[in-house]
């Protein structure tokens, strides 16, 4: 017995593959290292079979039409990935920040997970957002965020506005934004603390500030982590939970 499928399905198979493609190879936790190729790949063509009847295509279309519309899935899935991972990097920064401020920034080791150095607190942060975004259901939010792409923007029709894109790339303000809100508790203590030592210093210029004061950021920094856990976990749920959606809702045109 043989099975005869459409050939528009069969194109918007393709097309719908190239777009999910470029969401898991940049969206957190679908694009990390870690996942293996071949998962990624599987997970990929179930979707896209899932969403093959939907993104069906004329398949009269000649090559160059065919090759256009590939290469606007792949900007449309490669921006939707991106996109959703900016916030991450805004984590990561903010674990750069808060290191620095507190003694830290010297203890730089290679991360494996990105191939590039990195201090402790950094990789700390981007694995405690990871985990959020696991516990919170994101990775629920960012399959969702492609199954509507696909309602909003089906392959074949008018590309996005230019003007989505540029949303975006506005996005990317995002970084400095978490980062700052993330790492203030960090800079305000820091700060309390060289202004102490400095007084400290000016009452018994006998003391060697150079081996009292690191120590002292290091301990504070410590024990604010320690103090703030739980907010901090808060805080990194309520950002995934409003930029995820954000991030999606920029390239289709939605507040």
């Amino acid at each position: 017995m043989s099975v005869a499928v459409p050939l528009e399905i069969v194109v918007g198979f393709a097309l719908a593959l190239t777009r999910i493609l470029g969401v898991l190879l940049f969206a957190p936790i679908f694009g990390h290292r870690v996942v293996p190729a071949r998962v990624r790949l599987g997970v990929a063509v179930l979707l896209a079979w899932m969403v093959a009847p939907q993104a069906a295509v004329d398949p009269s279309l000649d090559d160059y039409s065919l090759g256009l519309a590939a290469l606007r899935e792949a900007a449309i899935g490669a921006s939707l990935g991106f996109a959703t991972s900016i916030v991450f990097s805004g984590f990561a920064l903010m674990g750069e920040v808060a290191a620095m401020q507190g003694g830290l920034g010297a203890s730089a080791v290679l991360d494996p997970t990105t191939g590039a150095n990195s201090v402790v607190l950094s990789s700390l942060a981007s694995t405690l957002a990871g985990l959020v975004f696991l516990a919170a259901g994101g990775h629920h939010d960012v399959l969702r965020g492609v199954f509507l792409s696909f309602e909003l923007l089906p392959p074949g029709a008018d590309p996005p506005a230019a003007s989505g894109f540029a949303e975006l790339a506005r996005l990317g303000a995002v970084i400095f934004e978490v980062a700052v809100r993330l790492a203030a508790p960090f800079t305000a203590v820091m700060l309390a603390s060289n202004v102490a030592v400095g007084m400290l210093g000016r009452v018994v210029p006998q003391l060697n500030l150079i081996s009292l004061q690191l120590p002292a950021q290091i301990g504070l920094t410590l024990l604010i982590l320690a103090l703030a856990a739980g907010p901090l976990v808060e805080a990194i749920a309520s950002i995934l939970d409003a930029q995820i959606p954000r991030a999606f809702g920029a390239l289709h045109g939605l507040p």
